[in-house]
């Protein structure tokens, strides 16, 4: 199909998603596009079968989404997502997610890049060893792959890597890196879920399999910033931004 768009697919949040107010959780709204971004790929012949003859694995480097209206409850979602632009190694991909009245819930772009297995490095030939379609140049939002803060963090937990963290590409998968970070937020920031209006996450380098990583955050007005850093490595791992409207 030429137009990615024209793929809707629909989806409900899971109630294990929901916090204790009836709100989704902020990793909630990454898990919501990483069950359809898996089906989208299977539709368009570029899932992990495809890629792994090659070699090749998809890595998100980046997810930004803008909370237009909060989702509460588990209620119908109908989402699209389409391949919007390709700078360098990085695949950069639309999503929209809307009500049954056609109303936009949440919104936003990730950026990919496609990993070689073998050498664990980024893939940076011109042209990929499968298909992948032009892009549809319409974009959702302003986003970029990269994240820098002058901010001053604070420690509050250290954590360790388990068994159940790794997925099929031997490192955490990126679903994780966002309940580290919801369990960072305190019981304020918990209550005022339904006004968070930015979501963001980075993923700078891998976390694999018994790595003893810090949590801290730091907050710059109504922003809350949660790191990881791997102490194993001495990287940092991954950054979260949360944005509240308070």
């Amino acid at each position: 199909m030429d137009n990615e768009k024209e793929f809707i697919y629909e989806i409900e949040p899971d109630v294990s998603e929901l916090n204790e107010y009836g709100y989704l959780k902020p990793y909630a709204y990454q898990n919501l596009f990483g069950k359809i971004a898996e089906s989208h790929l299977n539709k368009i012949n570029l899932n992990v079968d495809t890629t792994m003859k090659y070699g090749l694995a998809w890595v998100l480097i980046s997810i930004s989404l803008e909370i237009v209206q909060p989702v509460k409850g588990c209620i119908k979602l109908f989402a699209q997502t389409w391949h919007s632009q390709r700078k360098g190694p990085f695949f950069r991909r639309e999503l929209v997610f809307k009500d049954e009245k056609g109303n936009i819930l949440f919104h936003g772009s990730t950026f990919s890049v496609l990993m070689d297995l073998e050498t664990r490095t980024v893939f940076r030939k011109k042209e990929a060893p499968f298909f992948i379609g032009p892009p549809t140049q319409e974009f959702t939002i302003d986003a970029r792959p990269t994240f820098k803060t002058n901010a001053i963090f604070t420690e509050i937990d250290k954590r360790k890597v388990y068994n159940s963290y790794i997925d099929c590409l031997g490192h955490v998968n990126n679903m994780r890196y966002g309940e580290f970070a919801y369990d960072a937020l305190n019981d304020e920031e918990k209550e005022n879920l339904h006004k968070m209006k930015r979501y963001e996450v980075f993923f700078l380098s891998e976390l694999r399999n018994k790595d003893i990583f810090s949590v801290q955050r730091a907050r710059i007005n109504n922003n809350v910033i949660i790191r990881g850093v791997n102490e194993t490595t001495g990287e940092t791992s991954f950054d979260v931004l949360m944005g509240f409207d308070i």
